[in-house]
Protein backbone atom coordinates (compact mmCIF):
# COMPACT_ATOMS: atom_id res chain seq x y z
CA UNK A 1 0.00 0.00 0.00
CA UNK A 2 1.72 2.78 -0.92
CA UNK A 3 1.42 6.02 1.21
CA UNK A 4 1.97 8.76 -1.74
CA UNK A 5 -0.29 9.48 -4.61
CA UNK A 6 1.08 8.48 -7.67
CA UNK A 7 0.05 8.00 -11.41
CA UNK A 8 1.11 5.35 -13.18
CA UNK A 9 3.62 5.79 -15.56
CA UNK A 10 1.93 5.52 -18.81
CA UNK A 11 0.08 8.58 -17.66
CA UNK A 12 2.91 10.96 -18.14
CA UNK A 13 3.70 14.31 -20.10
CA UNK A 14 3.43 12.89 -24.24
CA UNK A 15 1.07 10.41 -23.94
CA UNK A 16 -1.22 8.91 -26.58
CA UNK A 17 -4.64 8.12 -25.61
CA UNK A 18 -6.60 5.27 -27.50
CA UNK A 19 -9.25 7.46 -29.74
CA UNK A 20 -13.32 6.23 -29.76
CA UNK A 21 -13.24 4.58 -26.45
CA UNK A 22 -13.43 5.30 -22.86
CA UNK A 23 -9.56 5.23 -21.62
CA UNK A 24 -8.89 4.48 -17.93
CA UNK A 25 -6.57 5.88 -15.60
CA UNK A 26 -5.24 5.19 -12.75
CA UNK A 27 -2.45 5.25 -10.17
CA UNK A 28 -1.48 4.28 -6.07
CA UNK A 29 -2.25 6.19 -2.93
CA UNK A 30 -3.08 6.69 0.65
CA UNK A 31 -6.65 5.31 1.14
CA UNK A 32 -9.09 7.72 1.47
CA UNK A 33 -7.97 10.38 -0.42
CA UNK A 34 -10.59 11.45 -3.08
CA UNK A 35 -9.44 12.53 -6.10
CA UNK A 36 -10.56 15.62 -8.63
CA UNK A 37 -9.66 14.63 -11.77
CA UNK A 38 -10.10 17.91 -15.28
CA UNK A 39 -9.15 16.93 -18.62
CA UNK A 40 -11.15 18.20 -22.11
CA UNK A 41 -13.92 19.75 -19.96
CA UNK A 42 -14.43 16.57 -18.47
CA UNK A 43 -14.47 17.05 -14.49
CA UNK A 44 -14.20 12.54 -12.68
CA UNK A 45 -13.28 11.80 -9.12
CA UNK A 46 -12.06 8.68 -7.59
CA UNK A 47 -11.36 7.70 -4.08
CA UNK A 48 -8.66 5.79 -3.24
CA UNK A 49 -8.92 2.61 -1.66
CA UNK A 50 -6.97 -0.26 -0.41
CA UNK A 51 -3.72 1.88 -2.04
CA UNK A 52 -5.21 2.12 -5.81
CA UNK A 53 -7.37 3.99 -7.74
CA UNK A 54 -8.88 4.55 -11.11
CA UNK A 55 -10.92 6.46 -12.75
CA UNK A 56 -12.74 6.08 -16.68
CA UNK A 57 -12.09 9.37 -19.51
CA UNK A 58 -14.65 9.78 -21.65
CA UNK A 59 -14.52 9.13 -25.07
CA UNK A 60 -12.76 11.75 -27.33
CA UNK A 61 -11.83 12.15 -31.43
CA UNK A 62 -8.15 12.43 -32.65
CA UNK A 63 -6.32 15.12 -31.31
CA UNK A 64 -4.46 17.66 -29.37
CA UNK A 65 -2.62 18.79 -27.39
CA UNK A 66 -4.48 18.40 -23.88
CA UNK A 67 -3.92 18.61 -20.38
CA UNK A 68 -4.73 16.45 -17.26
CA UNK A 69 -5.10 17.41 -13.75
CA UNK A 70 -5.39 16.16 -10.42
CA UNK A 71 -6.67 17.85 -7.56
CA UNK A 72 -7.36 16.49 -3.90
CA UNK A 73 -8.51 18.88 -1.11
CA UNK A 74 -8.15 21.88 -3.56
CA UNK A 75 -4.34 20.93 -3.89
CA UNK A 76 -2.61 20.15 -7.20
CA UNK A 77 -1.40 17.12 -7.28
CA UNK A 78 -0.42 16.30 -11.23
CA UNK A 79 -0.65 18.19 -14.24
CA UNK A 80 0.33 15.73 -17.16
CA UNK A 81 0.61 17.94 -20.37
CA UNK A 82 1.10 17.69 -24.30
CA UNK A 83 -1.45 14.64 -24.27
CA UNK A 84 -2.67 13.80 -27.58
CA UNK A 85 -5.79 11.31 -28.43
CA UNK A 86 -5.14 8.74 -31.60
CA UNK A 87 -4.06 4.93 -32.02
CA UNK A 88 -2.33 3.36 -29.82
CA UNK A 89 -0.93 0.14 -30.99
CA UNK A 90 0.64 -2.76 -27.75
CA UNK A 91 4.45 -4.30 -29.27
CA UNK A 92 5.13 -7.39 -27.84
CA UNK A 93 7.56 -10.37 -29.00
CA UNK A 94 11.68 -11.04 -28.55
CA UNK A 95 14.47 -9.44 -29.84
CA UNK A 96 13.60 -8.28 -34.02
CA UNK A 97 10.53 -6.77 -31.74
CA UNK A 98 12.77 -5.25 -29.55
CA UNK A 99 15.43 -4.60 -32.08
CA UNK A 100 16.11 -1.00 -32.38
CA UNK A 101 16.35 1.48 -35.00
CA UNK A 102 19.87 2.46 -34.61
CA UNK A 103 21.25 -1.29 -35.37
CA UNK A 104 18.82 -1.33 -38.67
CA UNK A 105 20.45 -1.24 -42.16
CA UNK A 106 18.89 2.05 -42.64
CA UNK A 107 19.76 3.13 -39.53
CA UNK A 108 21.34 6.74 -40.25
CA UNK A 109 18.67 8.04 -43.19
CA UNK A 110 15.97 6.52 -40.81
CA UNK A 111 17.49 8.49 -37.90
CA UNK A 112 18.35 11.73 -39.90
CA UNK A 113 14.49 11.77 -40.84
CA UNK A 114 12.98 11.53 -37.74
CA UNK A 115 11.09 13.99 -36.92
CA UNK A 116 7.30 12.77 -36.43
CA UNK A 117 6.54 14.37 -33.02
CA UNK A 118 3.20 12.36 -33.05
CA UNK A 119 5.02 9.11 -32.65
CA UNK A 120 5.68 8.74 -29.58
CA UNK A 121 6.73 5.39 -27.98
CA UNK A 122 6.53 3.74 -24.58
CA UNK A 123 8.98 1.17 -23.38
CA UNK A 124 7.91 -0.88 -20.81
CA UNK A 125 10.90 -1.57 -18.72
CA UNK A 126 12.63 -4.95 -18.18
CA UNK A 127 11.60 -6.49 -14.62
CA UNK A 128 12.73 -10.17 -14.24
CA UNK A 129 11.11 -10.92 -11.17
CA UNK A 130 9.37 -9.31 -8.36
CA UNK A 131 9.01 -10.55 -5.03
CA UNK A 132 5.31 -11.27 -4.19
CA UNK A 133 5.53 -10.36 -0.52
CA UNK A 134 6.89 -6.93 -1.37
CA UNK A 135 5.61 -4.17 -2.02
CA UNK A 136 5.63 -3.28 -5.77
CA UNK A 137 8.25 -0.69 -7.14
CA UNK A 138 6.54 2.02 -9.30
CA UNK A 139 7.41 1.47 -12.95
CA UNK A 140 9.73 4.52 -14.06
CA UNK A 141 9.28 4.91 -17.97
CA UNK A 142 8.27 7.84 -20.04
CA UNK A 143 6.93 8.69 -23.20
CA UNK A 144 9.17 9.37 -26.31
CA UNK A 145 8.47 11.40 -28.84
CA UNK A 146 9.87 10.25 -32.76
CA UNK A 147 13.25 12.66 -33.04
CA UNK A 148 16.78 12.34 -34.43
CA UNK A 149 17.46 12.39 -30.21
CA UNK A 150 14.98 9.48 -29.51
CA UNK A 151 13.94 7.47 -32.63
CA UNK A 152 17.97 5.25 -32.53
CA UNK A 153 16.56 3.61 -29.56
CA UNK A 154 12.50 2.79 -30.75
CA UNK A 155 11.76 -0.70 -31.79
CA UNK A 156 12.33 -0.61 -35.14
CA UNK A 157 9.59 -2.79 -36.26
CA UNK A 158 7.22 -0.48 -33.79
CA UNK A 159 8.49 2.51 -35.62
CA UNK A 160 8.00 2.05 -39.50
CA UNK A 161 4.53 0.63 -38.67
CA UNK A 162 3.67 4.00 -36.79
CA UNK A 163 5.26 6.02 -39.85
CA UNK A 164 2.86 4.06 -41.91
CA UNK A 165 -0.28 4.03 -40.30
CA UNK A 166 0.05 7.59 -39.38
CA UNK A 167 1.38 8.88 -42.96
CA UNK A 168 -2.43 6.72 -43.84
CA UNK A 169 -4.54 7.45 -40.79
CA UNK A 170 -3.51 11.08 -39.90
CA UNK A 171 -3.74 10.17 -36.19
CA UNK A 172 -1.39 10.77 -33.48
CA UNK A 173 0.58 6.76 -32.67
CA UNK A 174 1.42 5.80 -30.01
CA UNK A 175 3.43 2.36 -29.49
CA UNK A 176 3.78 0.61 -25.77
CA UNK A 177 6.50 -1.83 -26.42
CA UNK A 178 6.93 -5.13 -24.00
CA UNK A 179 8.89 -7.10 -25.77
CA UNK A 180 12.13 -9.02 -24.00
CA UNK A 181 15.01 -10.80 -26.54
CA UNK A 182 14.74 -14.87 -26.23
CA UNK A 183 11.91 -14.96 -24.55
CA UNK A 184 9.32 -18.42 -25.51
CA UNK A 185 5.28 -17.18 -26.01
CA UNK A 186 5.15 -19.53 -23.01
CA UNK A 187 6.85 -16.34 -20.74
CA UNK A 188 4.09 -13.76 -21.75
CA UNK A 189 0.93 -15.46 -20.51
CA UNK A 190 -0.91 -16.95 -17.95
CA UNK A 191 -0.34 -20.27 -15.83
CA UNK A 192 -4.08 -20.83 -16.34
CA UNK A 193 -3.46 -20.48 -20.03
CA UNK A 194 -1.00 -23.38 -19.94
CA UNK A 195 -2.82 -25.50 -17.99
CA UNK A 196 -5.97 -25.22 -19.99
CA UNK A 197 -4.47 -27.47 -22.31
CA UNK A 198 -2.88 -30.67 -21.58
CA UNK A 199 0.40 -30.22 -24.57
CA UNK A 200 0.70 -26.59 -23.34
CA UNK A 201 1.61 -28.24 -19.60
CA UNK A 202 5.08 -28.91 -20.99
CA UNK A 203 6.12 -25.75 -21.00
CA UNK A 204 5.77 -25.51 -17.37
CA UNK A 205 7.11 -29.13 -16.14
CA UNK A 206 10.55 -28.45 -18.77
CA UNK A 207 11.21 -25.50 -16.34
CA UNK A 208 10.29 -27.44 -12.97
CA UNK A 209 12.70 -30.03 -14.28
CA UNK A 210 15.34 -26.87 -15.04
CA UNK A 211 15.43 -25.56 -11.81
CA UNK A 212 14.80 -29.43 -9.74
CA UNK A 213 17.14 -29.30 -6.48
CA UNK A 214 17.95 -25.77 -7.27
CA UNK A 215 21.20 -24.65 -5.75
CA UNK A 216 21.77 -20.78 -5.67
CA UNK A 217 24.98 -20.93 -4.44
CA UNK A 218 26.10 -22.76 -7.46
CA UNK A 219 23.62 -20.46 -9.36
CA UNK A 220 25.80 -17.84 -8.72
CA UNK A 221 29.07 -18.62 -9.68
CA UNK A 222 27.64 -19.91 -13.07
CA UNK A 223 26.06 -16.26 -13.40
CA UNK A 224 29.18 -14.79 -12.74
CA UNK A 225 30.74 -16.85 -15.74
CA UNK A 226 28.01 -15.86 -17.60
CA UNK A 227 28.48 -12.14 -16.95
CA UNK A 228 31.82 -11.86 -17.50
CA UNK A 229 31.60 -14.16 -20.73
CA UNK A 230 28.98 -11.44 -22.19
CA UNK A 231 31.14 -8.62 -21.03
CA UNK A 232 34.52 -10.24 -22.96
CA UNK A 233 32.14 -10.12 -25.87
CA UNK A 234 31.29 -6.85 -25.94
CA UNK A 235 35.11 -5.56 -25.49
CA UNK A 236 36.21 -7.71 -28.45
CA UNK A 237 33.17 -6.12 -30.69
CA UNK A 238 33.78 -2.86 -29.33
CA UNK A 239 37.50 -3.11 -30.49
CA UNK A 240 35.97 -4.48 -33.88
CA UNK A 241 36.99 -8.32 -33.82
CA UNK A 242 36.33 -10.30 -36.77
CA UNK A 243 33.59 -12.16 -37.03
CA UNK A 244 36.10 -15.51 -36.14
CA UNK A 245 37.57 -13.40 -33.62
CA UNK A 246 34.12 -12.38 -32.05
CA UNK A 247 32.13 -15.96 -31.74
CA UNK A 248 28.95 -16.18 -30.91
CA UNK A 249 27.02 -14.31 -28.33
CA UNK A 250 27.50 -16.30 -25.52
CA UNK A 251 23.27 -17.72 -24.86
CA UNK A 252 21.63 -19.11 -23.29
CA UNK A 253 21.98 -16.92 -19.81
CA UNK A 254 22.01 -19.62 -16.56
CA UNK A 255 18.27 -20.27 -15.83
CA UNK A 256 16.74 -19.78 -12.28
CA UNK A 257 14.00 -19.70 -10.46
CA UNK A 258 13.58 -16.27 -10.80
CA UNK A 259 14.34 -16.08 -14.35
CA UNK A 260 12.95 -14.27 -17.42
CA UNK A 261 12.51 -17.48 -18.87
CA UNK A 262 10.15 -19.16 -16.57
CA UNK A 263 6.89 -19.66 -18.05
CA UNK A 264 4.12 -16.94 -16.82
CA UNK A 265 6.85 -14.52 -15.44
CA UNK A 266 7.24 -11.59 -17.76
CA UNK A 267 3.50 -11.61 -18.10
CA UNK A 268 3.00 -11.53 -14.54
CA UNK A 269 5.89 -8.73 -13.94
CA UNK A 270 5.69 -7.21 -16.95
CA UNK A 271 2.33 -6.86 -19.08
CA UNK A 272 -0.12 -7.12 -16.76
CA UNK A 273 0.98 -3.54 -15.54
CA UNK A 274 -0.31 -2.03 -19.15
CA UNK A 275 -3.48 -3.78 -17.94
CA UNK A 276 -6.55 -1.78 -18.87
CA UNK A 277 -4.46 0.89 -20.83
CA UNK A 278 -6.66 1.72 -24.00
CA UNK A 279 -5.58 0.38 -27.23
CA UNK A 280 -6.35 0.11 -30.75
CA UNK A 281 -4.68 -3.51 -31.39
CA UNK A 282 -1.72 -5.42 -30.97
CA UNK A 283 1.37 -5.94 -32.92
CA UNK A 284 3.49 -9.18 -32.21
CA UNK A 285 6.97 -10.70 -33.71
CA UNK A 286 8.27 -13.62 -31.65
CA UNK A 287 8.23 -17.40 -32.33
CA UNK A 288 12.03 -18.07 -32.54
CA UNK A 289 12.51 -19.12 -29.17
CA UNK A 290 9.76 -21.78 -30.19
CA UNK A 291 10.95 -23.11 -33.03
CA UNK A 292 12.11 -26.59 -30.65
CA UNK A 293 8.18 -26.73 -30.22
CA UNK A 294 6.82 -25.85 -33.67
CA UNK A 295 3.90 -27.95 -34.04
CA UNK A 296 2.68 -26.62 -30.44
CA UNK A 297 2.82 -23.02 -31.45
CA UNK A 298 -0.18 -22.89 -32.92
CA UNK A 299 -2.22 -23.72 -29.38
CA UNK A 300 0.61 -21.14 -27.40
CA UNK A 301 0.01 -19.13 -29.88
CA UNK A 302 -4.06 -18.51 -30.02
CA UNK A 303 -3.80 -19.62 -26.27
CA UNK A 304 -1.68 -15.89 -25.87
CA UNK A 305 -4.16 -14.21 -28.21
CA UNK A 306 -7.23 -15.41 -26.67
CA UNK A 307 -5.33 -14.70 -22.81
CA UNK A 308 -4.41 -10.80 -24.10
CA UNK A 309 -8.14 -9.79 -25.35
CA UNK A 310 -9.33 -11.31 -21.89
CA UNK A 311 -6.87 -8.94 -20.47
CA UNK A 312 -8.76 -6.10 -21.84
CA UNK A 313 -12.11 -7.79 -21.85
CA UNK A 314 -12.67 -7.49 -25.75
CA UNK A 315 -12.49 -10.48 -27.92
CA UNK A 316 -12.34 -8.37 -31.54
CA UNK A 317 -8.89 -6.77 -30.41
CA UNK A 318 -6.48 -7.18 -33.86
CA UNK A 319 -3.40 -9.38 -33.33
CA UNK A 320 -1.47 -8.86 -36.11
CA UNK A 321 1.83 -11.07 -36.03
CA UNK A 322 4.93 -11.43 -38.44
CA UNK A 323 5.91 -15.03 -40.13
CA UNK A 324 8.97 -15.41 -39.34
CA UNK A 325 11.55 -15.09 -42.06
CA UNK A 326 14.04 -17.36 -43.73
CA UNK A 327 16.74 -18.39 -41.77
CA UNK A 328 19.89 -21.09 -41.04
CA UNK A 329 18.30 -21.84 -37.71
CA UNK A 330 20.79 -24.30 -35.70
CA UNK A 331 23.25 -24.20 -39.08
CA UNK A 332 20.90 -26.32 -40.47
CA UNK A 333 19.63 -24.58 -43.61
CA UNK A 334 17.41 -27.68 -44.51
CA UNK A 335 16.28 -28.36 -41.49
CA UNK A 336 12.17 -27.95 -40.95
CA UNK A 337 12.00 -26.76 -37.36
CA UNK A 338 11.52 -23.09 -39.22
CA UNK A 339 9.06 -24.04 -42.06
CA UNK A 340 6.52 -26.05 -38.99
CA UNK A 341 6.57 -22.63 -37.37
CA UNK A 342 5.61 -20.97 -40.03
CA UNK A 343 3.14 -23.20 -40.71
CA UNK A 344 2.02 -22.91 -37.22
CA UNK A 345 1.55 -19.05 -37.55
CA UNK A 346 -0.33 -19.42 -41.02
CA UNK A 347 -2.77 -21.80 -39.09
CA UNK A 348 -3.29 -19.35 -36.23
CA UNK A 349 -4.33 -16.76 -39.03
CA UNK A 350 -6.48 -19.10 -40.27
CA UNK A 351 -8.22 -20.38 -37.24
CA UNK A 352 -8.27 -17.14 -34.83
CA UNK A 353 -10.64 -13.75 -35.95
CA UNK A 354 -9.58 -9.94 -36.24
CA UNK A 355 -5.85 -11.54 -36.38
CA UNK A 356 -3.43 -10.65 -39.66
CA UNK A 357 -0.17 -12.01 -40.78
CA UNK A 358 2.53 -10.42 -42.56
CA UNK A 359 4.68 -12.69 -44.34
CA UNK A 360 8.54 -11.32 -44.29
CA UNK A 361 10.15 -14.70 -45.74
CA UNK A 362 11.89 -12.98 -47.98
CA UNK A 363 13.51 -10.60 -45.53
CA UNK A 364 15.92 -12.83 -43.36
CA UNK A 365 19.15 -13.52 -43.59
CA UNK A 366 20.84 -17.02 -43.49
CA UNK A 367 23.47 -16.68 -40.81
CA UNK A 368 21.91 -13.87 -38.30
CA UNK A 369 18.71 -14.48 -36.86
CA UNK A 370 18.57 -10.93 -36.28
CA UNK A 371 17.73 -9.14 -39.71
CA UNK A 372 18.63 -5.66 -40.57
CA UNK A 373 15.83 -5.09 -42.41
CA UNK A 374 13.30 -3.95 -40.28
CA UNK A 375 11.75 -1.03 -42.72
CA UNK A 376 10.28 -3.63 -44.61
CA UNK A 377 8.67 -5.72 -41.39
CA UNK A 378 7.24 -2.56 -40.40
CA UNK A 379 5.29 -1.53 -43.60
CA UNK A 380 4.15 -5.26 -44.08
CA UNK A 381 2.91 -4.74 -40.78
CA UNK A 382 1.09 -1.62 -41.59
CA UNK A 383 -0.31 -2.84 -44.88
CA UNK A 384 -2.04 -5.62 -42.57
CA UNK A 385 -3.56 -3.23 -40.49
CA UNK A 386 -4.44 -0.86 -43.31
CA UNK A 387 -6.39 -3.63 -44.95
CA UNK A 388 -7.71 -5.64 -41.96
CA UNK A 389 -8.01 -3.26 -38.61
CA UNK A 390 -8.61 0.32 -40.73
CA UNK A 391 -10.25 -0.96 -43.92
CA UNK A 392 -8.67 0.56 -46.78
CA UNK A 393 -8.41 -0.46 -50.06
CA UNK A 394 -5.28 -2.00 -50.01
CA UNK A 395 -3.77 -5.41 -50.66
CA UNK A 396 -1.48 -6.54 -47.71
CA UNK A 397 -0.86 -10.18 -48.69
CA UNK A 398 1.04 -11.92 -51.22
CA UNK A 399 -0.05 -15.02 -53.18
CA UNK A 400 -2.16 -17.70 -50.67
CA UNK A 401 -2.24 -21.25 -51.90
CA UNK A 402 -5.81 -22.10 -52.51
CA UNK A 403 -6.18 -25.87 -54.22
CA UNK A 404 -4.57 -27.95 -56.59
CA UNK A 405 -5.32 -30.22 -59.51
CA UNK A 406 -3.32 -33.22 -60.88
CA UNK A 407 -2.99 -33.03 -65.08
CA UNK A 408 -0.85 -35.34 -67.29
CA UNK A 409 1.56 -35.86 -64.41
CA UNK A 410 1.86 -32.25 -63.10
CA UNK A 411 0.30 -30.45 -60.14
CA UNK A 412 -1.58 -27.00 -61.10
CA UNK A 413 -1.74 -24.81 -57.88
CA UNK A 414 -4.23 -22.08 -57.86
CA UNK A 415 -3.78 -18.71 -55.64
CA UNK A 416 -5.74 -16.47 -53.88
CA UNK A 417 -4.17 -12.21 -53.84
CA UNK A 418 -2.56 -12.71 -57.18
CA UNK A 419 -3.30 -8.79 -57.67
CA UNK A 420 -0.74 -8.10 -60.73
CA UNK A 421 -0.41 -11.50 -61.33
CA UNK A 422 2.00 -13.93 -59.88
CA UNK A 423 5.95 -13.17 -60.97
CA UNK A 424 9.44 -13.97 -59.63
CA UNK A 425 11.07 -11.55 -57.14
CA UNK A 426 14.57 -10.22 -57.89
CA UNK A 427 16.45 -10.83 -60.50
CA UNK A 428 16.34 -14.73 -60.89
CA UNK A 429 14.68 -16.14 -64.43
CA UNK A 430 14.02 -19.54 -62.66
CA UNK A 431 10.93 -20.03 -59.81
CA UNK A 432 12.24 -21.84 -57.01
CA UNK A 433 11.55 -23.19 -53.68
CA UNK A 434 8.84 -25.54 -54.92
CA UNK A 435 8.84 -29.16 -53.97
CA UNK A 436 6.75 -32.26 -54.95
CA UNK A 437 6.25 -36.09 -53.89
CA UNK A 438 4.06 -38.92 -54.78
CA UNK A 439 2.27 -41.41 -52.12
CA UNK A 440 4.98 -43.46 -51.46
CA UNK A 441 8.84 -41.11 -52.37
CA UNK A 442 10.27 -38.39 -50.74
CA UNK A 443 10.20 -34.62 -52.09
CA UNK A 444 12.29 -33.56 -54.39
CA UNK A 445 12.51 -30.10 -56.26
CA UNK A 446 10.38 -29.98 -58.95
CA UNK A 447 10.42 -27.88 -61.77
CA UNK A 448 8.05 -24.80 -61.41
CA UNK A 449 6.72 -22.43 -63.99
CA UNK A 450 4.17 -19.49 -63.43
CA UNK A 451 0.82 -20.06 -65.90
CA UNK A 452 -1.49 -17.38 -65.90
CA UNK A 453 -2.26 -16.68 -62.77
CA UNK A 454 -1.16 -20.87 -61.81
CA UNK A 455 1.88 -22.20 -60.87
CA UNK A 456 2.67 -25.96 -62.87
CA UNK A 457 5.21 -28.13 -60.92
CA UNK A 458 6.09 -31.61 -61.77
CA UNK A 459 9.51 -33.74 -62.14
CA UNK A 460 10.28 -36.26 -64.47
CA UNK A 461 11.32 -38.71 -61.44
CA UNK A 462 7.81 -38.61 -60.04
CA UNK A 463 5.03 -39.57 -62.39
CA UNK A 464 1.92 -39.83 -59.68
CA UNK A 465 2.56 -36.70 -57.60
CA UNK A 466 -0.17 -36.00 -54.94
CA UNK A 467 1.38 -32.90 -52.70
CA UNK A 468 3.48 -29.95 -53.11
CA UNK A 469 5.04 -27.97 -50.40
CA UNK A 470 7.21 -24.74 -50.81
CA UNK A 471 9.46 -22.92 -48.87
CA UNK A 472 9.95 -26.01 -46.65
CA UNK A 473 13.02 -25.82 -45.00
CA UNK A 474 14.41 -23.27 -42.70
CA UNK A 475 16.74 -21.45 -45.14
CA UNK A 476 15.22 -20.53 -48.46
CA UNK A 477 15.20 -18.37 -51.54
CA UNK A 478 12.02 -19.13 -52.74
CA UNK A 479 10.78 -16.09 -55.31
CA UNK A 480 7.21 -16.64 -55.74
CA UNK A 481 5.32 -13.11 -55.63
CA UNK A 482 2.09 -11.22 -56.61
CA UNK A 483 2.27 -8.24 -58.89
CA UNK A 484 2.57 -5.88 -56.25
CA UNK A 485 6.13 -7.89 -55.02
CA UNK A 486 4.11 -8.80 -51.87
CA UNK A 487 5.64 -12.93 -50.86
CA UNK A 488 4.01 -15.48 -50.68
CA UNK A 489 4.67 -17.76 -47.27
CA UNK A 490 5.60 -21.21 -46.24
CA UNK A 491 2.77 -23.43 -47.15
CA UNK A 492 2.10 -27.24 -48.36
CA UNK A 493 -0.26 -28.83 -49.75
CA UNK A 494 -0.71 -31.77 -47.01
CA UNK A 495 -0.59 -30.68 -43.37
CA UNK A 496 0.77 -34.11 -41.91
CA UNK A 497 2.76 -34.86 -39.73
CA UNK A 498 1.75 -31.58 -37.18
Amino acid sequence: MSNRFQLHALFSDGMILQRNQENPIWGTGPDGMRLNLEFQGQTLSAVIENGTWQAMLASSEAGGPHTLTVHADGQLLATIQDIYVGDVWLAGGQSNMEWKVSDTSHAQSDIEAAYFPLIRHFVVPRLEWEDPAAPAEPMIATWKKATPDNVPDFSAVAYHFAQHIQASEGVPIGIVGCYWGGTSAANWVSEATLNEQPELQVYLESFAEQVKDFDWAAFEITRQAYVQATSDYETRKAAGASNEELGSYPWPPPVSPHSFVRPNGLYETMLLKLVPYGVKGFIYYQGESDADRATLYDKLLTGLIHNWRSLWQKETLPFLFVQLPAYCADGDPDGKSWPLLRESQTLVNERVPHTGLAITLDCGERDDIHPRDKRTVGYRLALTALEHVYAREIASSGPQYRELQIEDGRIVLHFDHTEGGLALSGDGDQLIGFQIADEEGPYVAAEASIVGNTVVVGHPDVAKPIKVRYAWTNYTEANLVNGRGLPAGTFRTLRENR
